[in-house]
C-alpha cells in the first residue's frame, strides 16, 4: 500500500456569508457586565466631564498609509439623562501588521466633530475629545477595516501576467520534485577533488569527476543515477566520502538534505521505500496521488474533487474535463496525461462559483474570479504591511558580488541591474543606485557603498515591466519620512502575487528569468515548482503560501503516523510561507505575536520579537506571517450561533462602568456596535429591519437613501462572519486518523458530510480539528519553523538574496 505523500502545501477554506444583514434588536445590558476589552466595539474614553461612546470606524478612504476615515459617537455629559450622538471626521497614519491582523492608528487628527443636540454642537468637548480620542482608538482590526464598502473593488492594477502550461508530472506513489535553475553547473569542492557539485538547486546534487555519475542526499541514505534525469535507485554501497561531503556542504547552509532537518522524530528513512526522483530544468509541478485518483462529488455542482492529493485536481462532469489549479490558473485537460491549456479564472465552468466555502475544495473560489472570495483576494491584495523604519541605529545593507559588479538594462526602460549582486540593485543613473532588503529601500552613490536608508524612490523605478526579474520590488514604497524615521511598505506583491488580467490573484508572474550561475548561484524570482496554493484564515488573509527550500514543495511522507499536514513534524526544517508574511521582523509595527499553547487549546501568552533558538538551514527559511501564529492550517472559532449576541453585548457597559457623573446611564439603544455615520455629518441605526436617523427631535424613520447604511451593516456582519468562521484546513484534509480527511465515512446531503460541504457532522469534529491545528502551530513555532533572527529566503528568487 502506499503511504501517503505530503506537498507542504495549506489549502483552507472560509464560510463566507453574503446574504442579508441579519436585523439586530438592541437588548438591554445584563446587570454587572463588565468594560469589554479596548478592541471591542463600542469603544468608550472618559472625558472630564462626560463619557463618549466610539463606534466602529468607517473609511472614507485608504491610500498607502494614510486614512480617512468617520466614526458615529454617543456622549453622555455629566449629570445628562441620556446620551446625544455626533459624528466625528478624521485622519491617521496606518501601521498595518498583517501577521497580528492588527492596524495601529498614528498621529490621529479629528478635523471635524459634530453633536447637533449639544450646545454650540459640542465645541467644549472638541479639544479633549481629539486627546481622549487618539487614546481610545489606538489600533483597529484589519479584518474589519478591509471589510469597508469603501475599498470594495479595490485592487492594484492588473500586471501583464504569462500563463504558460509548466511541465506536469503526475505520480501515484511518493515522489519528489527537484528543481534544477536551468542546465547543471557543476562546481569544484573546497578540499575535495572527487566530487563537484551542481549549485544551482537545492538538492544536493554530487557527481564524482572520474566516474561522472551522480548521487543526490534524500532521507537518511543516497540515490544514484548516471544522468541527471535520471532514474535514480538506491546503490548497494555508496561510495566512500559522500557523507563528508555532505556534513561539509550542508554546514555552509546552500543545501537541502531532505532528511527532515535535526529535529525530525521519526527520521525519514530509505528503508520504509525509495521515492521517486524527478529533476527538471524547466518551470515544472509535481502532482502526487495517493493511489489511483480517487475522485468524490462536491455537493451542490456537477463537480468532482480528487481527495487523494494535495494539489487541487477537479473534473467538470458536463464536458468530462481536468482542471488542475497550479500558482493561482487554471488548467484544463480530456485526462491527467493529456495536453494541458490554460483556463482564465473568469472563464470557468459556472459550478466552479458554487462550490461550498466550508468544503475542503473551498480553498479555491479567490481563483474563480467574480466570487466574493476572489473580490475579498483582490482587496486583500491591494493593503500594505507597513513599517517604522528608524534611520539611526536602524537596518543596514552591505551587498555582495560574485566578482566585479555587472550590469544588464532593465527593458522598456532607462534602468539597469546588477545581475552577480545578493540582492535587487538597480542602477538609475552613474552616481544613483537603489536596493531593497527585507522591505526596505536604500539608495548609495556607487555599486560598493556606502549604503543608507532611502527617504525617496525615483518615480521610474515603478516603470519596472513584470518581464523583468526585478518586478516584484515596485511593490514596495516609501510613503514618507523624517529626520528620525522613514514610513515605508509593501503589498502582497513583494512576496509574489499579482493581478492577473482576468480578476483573480495568482502566484507569480508567469516568466521565466534567468538565474545568475557563476562560483555562487543567485535565483531569480519563480512561478512553479514551490507549490503556491490559495489559502485563507483570520491570520493571514486572502493570499498564496507557497513551499520554501527543496524537499518542501514535494516530498515522501513515509509514516502513517502524523501524516496529516504537519509542518512541526519535521521539527525545524524549512517549510513553507505566505505572501502575507511580515519581512520586516525588528520592525513589527503592531502588538506582540500570539499562539497558542501546545498544552491547552486557549490562547498561548504573547511572544517577545525575538526567539532564543536559531533556525537550522538558515537560507532556506522565509517568516511566515506572524510571530507564532501559522499563516495556514488555522481558522476561527466557528461558534457562529454567538454571532448575534456578541454584535448586541460586546459594547455593553454596566452603569456602574461609565463613571462620568453620579448616576450616568447608556441608554440600551446605544450599547451595540449598531450606529453609522453619514459622510454628511448624521447619525443612523438599525431598528429591527428598518433605519433610523438622529436629529434634534431625537429618532425617526430615515428618509432618503439608505443602501450606503445597508452596505456598512453588510461589512460589519462579514466582520463578525470572518471571526466566527469555520473551514477546514489541511491539518484535517490529509490525516489518515479514521473518519477524518478523505477517509471520512459520515455522510450529509449528498456527499462527504464534512469534506465536501454536507450539513452532517461538522460540530462534532470541530474540537479534534482544532486541536490537531493548535497542536500543529504551536510545534511549528517552538521547533523555530517562525523566524526572527538572520531569515533567509529560497524559493522566491531576488527575496533570497537577503546578505
Amino acid at each position: 500500500m502506499n503511504r501517503p505523500f505530503l506537498r507542504t502545501v495549506a489549502l483552507i477554506c472560509l464560510a463566507w456569508v453574503t446574504g442579508p444583514v441579519a436585523a439586530v434588536t438592541p437588548v438591554p445590558p445584563a446587570a454587572g457586565i463588565a468594560v469589554p476589552a479596548a478592541k471591542s466595539w463600542p469603544r468608550e474614553v472618559k472625558l472630564a466631564n462626560a463619557a463618549v461612546l466610539i463606534y466602529q470606524p468607517q473609511i472614507n478612504s485608504w491610500t498607502d498609509n494614510k486614512l480617512n476615515f468617520r466614526s458615529a459617537l454617543a456622549i453622555l455629559p455629566k449629570g445628562a439623562e441620556r446620551e446625544a450622538f455626533g459624528v466625528i471626521f478624521a485622519t491617521a497614519r496606518t501601521r498595518v501588521d498583517k501577521a497580528t491582523r492588527q492596524v495601529i492608528l498614528d498621529n490621529l487628527q479629528i478635523t471635524k466633530s459634530d453633536f447637533p443636540t449639544l450646545p454650540d454642537h459640542g465645541a467644549a468637548y472638541a479639544a479633549e475629545l481629539q486627546k481622549q480620542f487618539a487614546l481610545g482608538v489606538r489600533s483597529i482590526a484589519l479584518d474589519r477595516l478591509q471589510q469597508s464598502p469603501a475599498l470594495a473593488g479595490t485592487a492594484a492594477p492588473a500586471a501583464a501576467v504569462l500563463n504558460n502550461v509548466p511541465r506536469i508530472i503526475v505520480s501515484e506513489s511518493p515522489a519528489i520534485l527537484v528543481p534544477i535553475d536551468s542546465a547543471p553547473v557543476l562546481r569544484p569542492i573546497r578540499n575535495n577533488t572527487v566530487f563537484q557539485r551542481v549549485i544551482n538547486t537545492r538538492a544536493l546534487i554530487l557527481q564524482r569527476t572520474v566516474e561522472k555519475d551522480f548521487w543526490i542526499h534524500v532521507f537518511d541514505g543516497w540515490l544514484m543515477a548516471k544522468l541527471i534525469q535520471g532514474p535514480w535507485t538506491q546503490p548497494f554501497i555508496p561510495p566512500k566520502g559522500l557523507n563528508a561531503v555532505a556534513a561539509a556542504v550542508n554546514a555552509t547552509h546552500a543545501v537541502d538534505l531532505l532528511d527532515g532537518g535535526p529535529g525530525a522524530n521519526p527520521k525519514p528513512s530509505l528503508a520504509t521505500g525509495v521515492p521517486t526522483i524527478v529533476t527538471s530544468q524547466v518551470p515544472a509541478e509535481l502532482i502526487v496521488f495517493q493511489g489511483p485518483p480517487d475522485f468524490v462529488p462536491i455537493v451542490g455542482t456537477g463537480l468532482l474533487w480528487a481527495a487523494n492529493t494535495t494539489s487541487d485536481v477537479l473534473v467538470d462532469t458536463v464536458s468530462k474535463d481536468y482542471f488542475l489549479l497550479l500558482a493561482g490558473r487554471w488548467f484544463r485537460a480530456s485526462d491527467m496525461n493529456g495536453q494541458w491549456s490554460f483556463v482564465a479564472g473568469n472563464a470557468l465552468p459556472p459550478d466552479f462559483a458554487r462550490i461550498p466555502p466550508t468544503s475542503l475544495a473551498g480553498a479555491v473560489l479567490q481563483t474563480v474570479a467574480g466570487t466574493p472570495q476572489a473580490r475579498q483576494a483582490l482587496n486583500e491584495n491591494s493593503i500594505a504591511q507597513t513599517a517604522t523604519v528608524p534611520r539611526k541605529n536602524g537596518p543596514t545593507f552591505t551587498p555582495k558580488f560574485d566578482g566585479a559588479p555587472q550590469y544588464a538594462p532593465v527593458a522598456g526602460t532607462a534602468l539597469s541591474y546588477v545581475t552577480n549582486a545578493s540582492a535587487p540593485m538597480i542602477r538609475v543613473a552613474p552616481d544613483s543606485f537603489y536596493a531593497v532588503r527585507a522591505g526596505v529601500w536604500f539608495t548609495a552613490a556607487q555599486a560598493a557603498g556606502p549604503w543608507a536608508i532611502a527617504t525617496s524612490v525615483p518615480e521610474v523605478i515603478y516603470t519596472i515591466p513584470p518581464s523583468s526579474p526585478l518586478y516584484y520590488v515596485t511593490y514596495v514604497r516609501i510613503y514618507d519620512a523624517t529626520a528620525d524615521v522613514v514610513h515605508a511598505g509593501y503589498t502582497p506583491g513583494y512576496l509574489g502575487t499579482a493581478v492577473s488580467p482576468f480578476g483573480t490573484v495568482v502566484y507569480g508572474t508567469g516568466y521565466t528569468y534567468a538565474p545568475w550561475v557563476g562560483n555562487v548561484w543567485y535565483p531569480a524570482p519563480t512561478t512553479y515548482g514551490v507549490a503556491a496554493s490559495p489559502i485563507h484564515n483570520r491570520y493571514a488573509g486572502y493570499t498564496y503560501a507557497f513551499a520554501v527550500g527543496l524537499g518542501t514543495p514535494a516530498w515522501t511522507q513515509p509514516y502513517w503516523r502524523g501524516a496529516y499536514f504537519n509542518p512541526g513534524y519535521w521539527g525545524g526544517y524549512p517549510c513553507c510561507a505566505t505572501a502575507a508574511a511580515n519581512v520586516y521582523r525588528r520592525w513589527n509595527t503592531a502588538a506582540g505575536a500570539r499562539v497558542r499553547s501546545a498544552n491547552t487549546n486557549s490562547p498561548g501568552p504573547n511572544l517577545p520579537n525575538k526567539l532564543p533558538h536559531k533556525l537550522p538551514n538558515a537560507q532556506t527559511t522565509v517568516a511566515t506571517s506572524g510571530g507564532g501564529t501559522r499563516s495556514y492550517d488555522q481558522t476561527p472559532n466557528p461558534m457562529a450561533a454567538a454571532r448575534t449576541s456578541s454584535r448586541v453585548n460586546n459594547g455593553a457597559y454596566s452603569a456602574a462602568s461609565a463613571s462620568s457623573g453620579p448616576t450616568p446611564q447608556w441608554q440600551p439603544y446605544s450599547l451595540p456596535n449598531v450606529y453609522y455615520a453619514d459622510t454628511n455629518g448624521s447619525v443612523y441605526r438599525q431598528d429591527g429591519t428598518a433605519w433610523q436617523q438622529n436629529s434634534s427631535s431625537g429618532w425617526s424613520s430615515a428618509s432618503g437613501d439608505t443602501s450606503w447604511a445597508d452596505r456598512e451593516a453588510q461589512s460589519r456582519a462579514n466582520s463578525d462572519v470572518t471571526e466566527a468562521s469555520y473551514g477546514m484546513s489541511n491539518a484535517d484534509r490529509f490525516t489518515n486518523a479514521p473518519n477524518t480527511g478523505w477517509t471520512a465515512q459520515d455522510r450529509g446531503d449528498g456527499g462527504y458530510s464534512r469534506t465536501l460541504g454536507g450539513s452532517g457532522g461538522i460540530g462534532a469534529e470541530y474540537d479534534n480539528y482544532w486541536n490537531a491545528v493548535q497542536d500543529n502551530e504551536a510545534a511549528m513555532w517552538w521547533n523555530g519553523a517562525y523566524g526572527w533572527g538572520n531569515v533567509y529566503y529560497s524559493g522566491f528568487g531576488w527575496s533570497s538574496r537577503f546578505p
